[in-house]
C-alpha cells in the first residue's frame, strides 16, 4: 500500500510505514500504535500559529470548553473559553471540544483523512488537551478511536483494554461519573472496573503521536505544561447503519407507521395492541432482508458525493411541484445542446424556474419522461424506456436532472411490496 495513496495518515504517523499501521494496528489488531518523531514531520495544520501556545489556542477557539484534575476528580465540567485560560493558571486541565474550525487547514486534513481510513466524511473531530504540570485526565475509555499528537510539553499515558467489553458503543464511561443509559445493554458482563486493569505507559513528547482504539482504559499525566491535539473519530456503528435502512424500509409500510394504539391501556384494548406488536415483530425479517448492503453507507454522504456513485441501481424520484419547460420548441433531434428549464409550482399556482440545464435532442424525450413521474424509479426503467440512448448517457441525465432539482437521489433500499401506501 502506497503511502501516496493515503497522504494524511502517512503524514501522521511517519516515520513508521502504513504497512505497519495496518499490520500491526488498524482496525483491530493491536491495543495501541505509537510514532515518535520531531514536530516538524507533522501535518502543517499542527504547526499552526492557533496551535503554538495554549494561550493563542484559547484566543482562536470559538468552541465548547470543558476543564477537570484527573489527579484529584474523574469529573469533567463545562465553561467558557474567556475562563479556560485562569483555569489553567489554577493548575486544571482544560478541554476544547471542536477546534476544527478554528485551526486553518485542520477541516481539510480530516476529511482527506477520513478517505485515507474509509470512514464517511465528517467522522472526525479535530480537539486539544492542556494540562499544566502534575494534572492530567481521570481513568475512563471512550466509545471512539482516538489518534493523540503531543505538541508541547512531556505527558504520560497510560493504557489499558477493557477486558469486559469490546467495541463500546455511544459515549465514554468515567467511573464515578453520571453515565448513559445505552450503556447498560452493553454490560452483560457488569461494569467494568479500571482498578483491576493491568496499564501500560507511554512517554508522549513533542511530535509523539499514539493511535488506540475505542475500549481502552486511559489516563494521563502531565509532568509540564502540555498542550496536545486528539482526532477523535467516531464513524457509524454496524447497527447505525442497519437500524437507520430498516427505519426507511418499515415507514414505507402503514402498518409500522400506525401507533400501536391502546397499548398504554387495559384490558382488551391493550391485550390487542400487543397482538399487533406480535404480527409485526414476526414480519422484520422479511423487512430486513429488503434493505440492500449497496444502500448502507448513502445517509452518511452529501447528495454531492452520493451522485458520484449512481449506476443502473440507484433509484429516484421526482421532487413534488417540479416539471419540464422549454423557452423555445424542442429542435430536431440532433444537434446543438437545448435548455430546459426545471420549474416548481407553489401552493399559489405560480410557477418559477429553479435552474437551467443544456440536454443534447436525443435525450429531450428522457426529460420529458421524468418530469412525469410521481413514484420512485430505478435508474434501469430509464433503460428500459429509452434503449436506444446509451447507459453512459442516461446516468449523466440523471445527475443533472438531480443537481438541478427536478430528482431526488434516494438515499434508502426500496420494499419490495408497498401496496397501500
Amino acid at each position: 500500500m502506497s503511502a501516496l495513496e493515503k497522504p494524511a495518515l502517512q503524514a501522521l504517523i511517519a516515520p513508521r510505514s502504513i504497512d505497519e499501521f495496518y499490520t500491526k494496528y488498524w482496525p483491530d489488531k493491536s491495543r495501541y500504535f505509537v510514532s515518535h518523531g520531531e514536530p516538524a514531520r507533522l501535518p502543517a495544520f499542527l504547526r499552526s500559529q492557533e496551535l503554538s501556545s495554549f494561550d493563542a489556542l484559547a484566543h482562536a477557539n470559538q468552541g465548547k470548553v470543558a476543564f477537570t484534575n484527573g489527579a484529584k476528580s474523574s469529573y469533567m465540567l463545562p465553561t467558557d473559553t474567556a475562563s479556560s485560560e485562569y483555569l489553567f493558571k489554577m493548575g486544571l486541565t482544560v478541554f476544547f471540544a471542536d477546534i476544527t474550525p478554528d485551526i486553518p487547514g485542520a477541516a481539510d486534513f480530516v476529511r482527506q483523512l477520513e478517505a485515507d481510513l474509509g470512514i464517511n466524511p465528517g467522522a472526525t473531530l479535530v480537539t486539544a488537551w492542556a494540562s499544566p504540570a502534575k494534572s492530567g485526565a481521570a481513568a475512563h475509555y471512550d466509545a471512539y478511536d482516538i489518534i493523540s499528537i503531543q505538541l508541547q510539553g512531556v505527558k504520560r499515558f497510560e493504557l489499558a483494554p477493557v477486558r469486559e467489553l469490546a467495541e463500546p458503543y455511544a459515549t465514554q464511561y468515567t467511573p464515578g461519573t453520571p453515565f448513559a443509559d445505552d450503556l447498560y445493554p452493553q454490560m452483560t458482563a457488569g461494569f467494568p472496573d479500571w482498578r483491576e486493569a493491568e496499564f501500560e505507559a507511554v512517554e508522549m513528547r513533542p511530535g509523539s503521536v499514539l493511535c488506540f482504539r475505542r475500549g481502552m482504559w486511559h489516563r494521563t499525566y502531565a509532568s509540564g505544561d502540555s498542550l496536545a491535539v486528539t482526532l477523535v473519530i467516531r464513524p457509524p456503528t454496524a447497527a447505525d447503519f442497519i437500524l437507520q435502512q430498516l427505519r426507511l424500509v418499515l415507514l414505507q409500510h402503514p402498518q409500522w407507521r400506525r401507533p400501536l394504539y391502546g397499548v398504554w391501556g387495559s384490558g382488551d384494548e391493550r391485550d390487542a395492541a400487543l397482538a399487533q406488536a406480535v404480527r409485526l415483530i414476526k414480519e422484520i425479517p422479511s423487512a430486513a432482508a429488503a434493505i440492500s448492503v449497496r444502500d448502507l453507507v448513502l445517509p452518511t454522504l452529501p447528495e454531492t458525493q452520493r451522485l458520484t456513485l449512481i449506476d443502473q441501481d440507484s433509484r429516484f424520484q421526482r421532487v413534488p411541484g417540479t416539471g419540464v419547460d422549454y423557452d423555445e420548441p424542442k429542435g430536431p433531434r440532433g444537434g446543438e445542446l437545448q435548455w430546459v428549464r426545471i420549474t416548481i409550482k407553489d401552493e399559489h399556482g405560480t410557477v418559477r424556474t429553479r435552474s437551467s440545464i443544456e440536454i443534447p435532442p436525443p435525450c429531450l424525450d428522457m426529460v420529458d419522461w421524468l418530469g412525469k413521474q410521481r413514484a420512485p424509479f430505478a435508474a434501469r426503467a430509464l433503460q428500459s424506456m429509452f434503449p436506444a440512448v446509451p447507459p453512459v448517457e442516461q446516468l449523466h441525465l440523471l445527475e443533472t436532472c438531480t443537481r438541478g432539482g427536478l430528482l431526488k437521489l434516494l438515499w434508502f433500499s426500496g420494499s419490495d411490496s408497498t401496496e397501500g401506501r
